[in-house]
C-alpha cells in the first residue's frame, strides 16, 4: 500500500486504492501461436509498451490526478509445454470498460517484444454490482494441487462496489495460457475499501492477494487483513491455505501481525527458494515513524510458507551494508541464475537512505545467500518516477518481476509516467542475470571528466562531464572466450534530444553508440552494441561524439552461452579480499589476501560442478587448488590450469550470510594464516575451526 508521506518526499497524497475483479469475457479473442523462442533482453527505449490510456480516459475514485494504470503484474510461462517462455501482463486499469473496471490480459510471444490484447476478466459477469477491481495477481500452477492441472494460471484481486462498501478476494483460472477465464472461488471477504493507517482506526478491509504452492503442496492465498483489530493489530499479513484447488480455503492464519497498533505490514509476496523455505516481502506502514512514513521493505523465512513464527514479529529490513533500503510496494522473486545460490531480487516502488526518506529508486535490491548478509543492488530494466517527483502518479506501483524459461533473463512490468497523457503506461523490459557488469567510476578516465554520487547510479556513483574532444573513459573488461558479445550500456541524456558517443574497442576504429534522450539527468536508460572481443583482457573505450551524455555502468554477455557470475570474496576477520599475489599468471602462484586494488586478480569467476565450486581467477584464467592435492593443514592455496582433480573443487556452507569453503579433496576449509589481518598474508587449508579467518562473503555488486 503506498502511505501518506511528509516531509520524507515529495507532498502528501493519498493511496491509490481502486477495485472490482471479473470473469471470462464473452467472445475471447482466439490465443496466438503459442511459441518458445530463445530469451533475450530488450533493455533498450526503457523497455517495450504493453498498454498507453488515452488522454483523458482515466479517473481516481480517490479524487486528484488520475493515474490511468497501477499494480502490473506478469508472469513467464514455464510449466505449458509448447507455450513455455509466453508471457503474460495485467494491471489496474483506471479507465472504464462499459462502464465497469477490468482486469485486462496481455500476451507476448516474441521475448516481450511486442504485446496482444486478449480479453479482459470482466467482474460484473461474476459479481453484477461490484464494478470495481483492483490489486491483480498472476500465478502460473506449478505442480497439480488439489485438482489443479500444472500450468494452470490464476488471477486473483480485490473487487468492490462502487461507492467502496465492502471488499472481496476473489481467483480466476485459465487453462489455455489466458485466452479465456473462468471464475474460481471468493478467498475472503471484509468491510468497506478505505484507507486509513492512523493507529485509531476502525477499518476492516482485506487486500492484495498474492498466490504460492506452500512446502507440503497445497495453494495459498496471502493477503493483508484490517479485521485484528480487536488485538491491537492495525493490519496483519495473512494466509488462507486451499487443498482442493482453490475452490474453498481453510482458516485464517498470520506472517506477521504486530501487535504495537502502529505498525501495518502489508502488500505481501512469497517466493520458494532453492533449499526448501519461503521468503517473503512486505512494506510496513508507519514506519520509520507515523511522521515520516515511508513503508520500508521487510522480509521473514518460514521453512514452509505456512509457519512464519513469530507472527508477531514484522522480521528484518532489507538494506544494504550502507544502511540504504527501500520501500512500498515490494514485490519478490528467486531466480536460479546470478550466484552459487541463485538470486533473490525485490523490486519496489523507492530507494531509501539510511534514516528511511524517499531518495530516488532505480535499482533492484538483491542478495546472492537466501537473504543472509548484505543486500546489493542490480539496475532495472525500466525506470520510473519512484519518488512522484517528475510529473508522474504512482508510477512503478505493485510492479512485479519474473524470469525466463532458462533463467538467464528477467523480465519486469511496470506502469511508467507519460508526460504527454500526464497518465502513466504498462511496460515490460529485461535485463540479463548473467551478464559481467562493469562501473563506469572504475575505469580509466581522462581528468577533464568527473566523478557523480547518485543514489540511483548502479553502484551509487557515474561519470559525467564528458563534453570535450579529450574526454573519455575506458573500460578494462575480461572475457573467457573470444567472439561477439552484446554490451548494454547504461546512461543518462537530460539534453532532450538523442546524443552519442564514440566506443573503439582494443584500440581500433570506433563506431557511433546512440543514446535516446531520459526524463532528466539522473533518470537512467539503456543503449545496446555489439562488440568483438578477445578472450582474456580488453579495452572498450567511450569518447565524446554529439551533444553529451554520462555513463554508469555496462553489461557484456552472450545470448547462446551463460557466463558465470564474477564475485570478490572477502575474508571476515581480515575484510580483505582473497587474490592471487602479484597478478600472477604462472601455475603454482600463491593465493593470500590484500586490500582493495582494483586488479582482477583480486575476482574470481564461480563456476557450479557437481561437488561445489570451482574458483577462476579472472586475471589468470586458472583455478583456486590445495597444490598437490595435499591434505595436511597449513599447505598454501595455489592457482594452476584445470586438472579435473578434486583439490580444484570447494564445496560451500553458510551460516549469517557467510560462507566456508572446504577443499573437496582434503575436507579442510580455506582460510587466512595466523588470522592475520596483514596485506600479502597467504591463504591456506586448515581442519574447521569456525573461526571468522575461516569465513568468507562473496560481494558482486561494484567489484570493477
Amino acid at each position: 500500500m503506498l502511505p501518506s508521506r511528509t516531509t520524507s518526499g515529495p507532498s502528501p497524497r493519498r493511496r491509490l486504492r481502486t477495485v472490482a475483479a471479473a470473469v471470462a469475457a464473452a467472445g475471447a479473442i482466439v490465443a496466438a501461436t503459442l511459441t518458445a523462442a530463445p530469451a533475450s533482453a530488450v533493455t533498450t527505449g526503457n523497455g517495450s509498451l504493453v498498454y498507453s490510456p488515452a488522454a483523458g480516459t482515466s479517473f481516481n475514485p480517490e479524487g486528484g490526478r488520475a493515474a490511468g494504470t497501477t499494480y502490473a503484474k506478469n508472469i513467464v510461462l514455464k510449466n505449458n509445454g509448447s507455450a513455455n517462455g509466453t508471457q503474460l501482463v495485467t494491471y489496474d486499469q483506471l479507465v472504464l470498460v462499459n462502464g465497469v473496471q477490468v482486469y485486462p490480459i496481455y500476451r507476448s510471444t516474441d521475448d516481450g517484444s511486442s504485446w496482444t490484447h486478449v480479453t479482459d476478466v470482466v467482474p460484473s459477469a461474476t459479481f453484477p454490482t461490484l464494478t470495481r477491481t483492483s490489486q491483480p495477481f498472476l500465478f502460473e500452477v506449478s505442480q497439480a494441487t488439489g485438482g489443479l492441472a500444472a500450468g494452470t494460471i490464476l488471477l486473483a484481486g480485490m473487487i468492490m462496489p462502487q461507492d467502496r462498501s465492502s471488499s472481496r478476494l476473489v481467483v480466476y483460472k485459465s487453462t489455455d495460457h489466458g485466452t479465456s477465464w473462468s471464475y474460481l472461488s471468493t478467498i475472503d471477504t471484509g468491510g468497506p475499501a478505505t484507507y486509513d493507517p492512523s493507529p485509531t482506526s476502525t477499518t476492516t478491509t482485506v487486500w492484495e492477494p498474492s498466490l504460492a504452492i506452500d512446502g507440503q503442496g497445497g495453494l495459498v492465498a496471502y493477503f493483508s487483513d484490517e479485521r485484528q483489530k480487536a488485538n491491537g493489530v492495525l493490519q496483519a499479513v495473512s494466509y488462507r491455505r486451499s487443498t482442493d484447488g482453490g475452490a474453498t480455503w481453510g482458516a485464517e492464519s498470520n506472517v506477521s501481525a504486530p501487535n504495537s497498533q502502529s505498525d501495518r505490514p502489508g502488500m505481501i509476496t512469497v517466493t520458494k527458494l532453492p533449499d526448501g523455505r519461503y521468503l517473503a516481502t512486505f512494506e510496513v506502514v508507519n514506519r520509520p515513524s507515523q511522521s515520516k512514513n515511508t513503508a520500508p521493505v521487510y522480509f521473514k523465512t518460514s521453512p514452509d510458507g505456512l509457519n512464519w513464527s513469530p507472527t508477531t514479529s514484522i522480521g528484518t529490513p532489507i538494506t544494504l551494508a550502507n544502511g540504504r533500503g527501500i520501500g512500498s510496494s515490494p514485490y519478490v522473486k528467486w531466480v536460479p541464475t546470478g550466484g552459487p545460490k541463485g538470486m533473490v531480487v525485490v523490486a519496489s516502488k523507492w530507494s531509501l537512505d539510511a534514516t528511511g526518506t524517499i531518495d530516488g529508486g532505480q535499482n533492484f535490491y538483491v542478495n546472492y545467500n537466501l537473504g543472509d548478509g548484505p543486500w546489493e543492488r542490480l539496475p532495472m530494466a525500466v525506470t520510473y518516477d519512484g519518488p512522484d517527483a517528475e510529473g508522474g502518479t504512482f508510477s512503478g506501483f505493485a510492479q512485479s518481476i519474473d524470469y525466463s524459461v532458462d533463467g538467464r533473463t528477467l523480465y519486469q512490468a511496470t506502469n511508467v509516467e507519460n508526460l504527454t497523457t500526464t497518465y502513466n503506461d504498462i511496460r515490460v523490459g529485461s535485463i540479463p542475470l548473467d551478464a559481467q557488469q562493469y562501473e563506469a567510476e572504475k575505469a580509466a578516465r581522462t581528468s577533464d571528466t568527473s566523478l557523480v554520487t547518485d543514489p540511483d547510479a548502479s553502484n551509487g556513483s557515474k561519470v559525467g562531464n564528458i563534453n570535450l574532444s579529450t574526454s573519455s573513459v575506458t573500460f578494462t573488461v575480461h572475457v573467457p572466450t573470444a567472439g561477439t558479445y552484446t554490451m548494454n550500456v547504461r546512461y543518462d541524456n537530460g539534453t532532450g534530444a538523442a546524443s552519442t558517443h564514440n566506443v573503439s574497442v582494443n584500440g581500433g576504429t570506433s563506431s557511433s553508440l546512440s543514446y535516446p534522450a531520459t526524463v532528466n539527468w539522473g533518470r537512467y536508460g539503456w543503449a545496446q552494441k555489439t562488440v568483438a572481443l578477445n578472450a582474456g583482457t580488453n579495452t572498450i573505450a567511450f569518447t565524446k561524439g554529439t551533444s553529451y551524455a554520462e555513463l554508469d555502468a555496462i553489461q557484456l554477455y552472450q545470448p547462446g552461452t551463460a557466463l558465470d557470475p564474477q564475485f570478490r570474496i572477502t575474508n571476515r576477520n581480515s575484510g580483505k579480499y582473497l587474490e592471487i599475489a602479484g597478478a600472477s599468471l604462472a601455475d603454482g602462484a600463491g593465493a593470500g589476501q590484500w586490500g582493495d586494488t582494483g586488479n582482477a586478480c583480486q575476482i574470481w569467476n564461480v563456476h557450479p560442478v557437481s561437488n561445489g565450486l570451482q574458483l577462476f581467477n579472472v586475471n589468470s584464467g586458472k583455478l583456486l587448488e590445495i597444490p598437490g592435492a595435499q591434505t595436511a593443514d597449513g599447505v598454501r592455496a595455489g592457482q594452476w590450469g584445470p586438472t579435473g582433480n578434486a583439490t580444484q573443487v570447494w564445496a560451500p556452507a553458510t551460516s549469517g550470510g557467510w560462507w566456508t569453503l572446504t577443499n573437496a579433496n582434503s575436507g579442510k576449509p580455506l582460510e587466512i594464516a595466523g588470522s592475520s589481518t596483514a596485506d600479502g598474508a597467504f591463504a591456506q587449508q586448515r581442519t574447521a575451526d569456525g573461526t571468522p579467518t575461516q569465513q568468507w562473503r562473496l560481494l558482486r555488486e561494484g567489484i570493477q
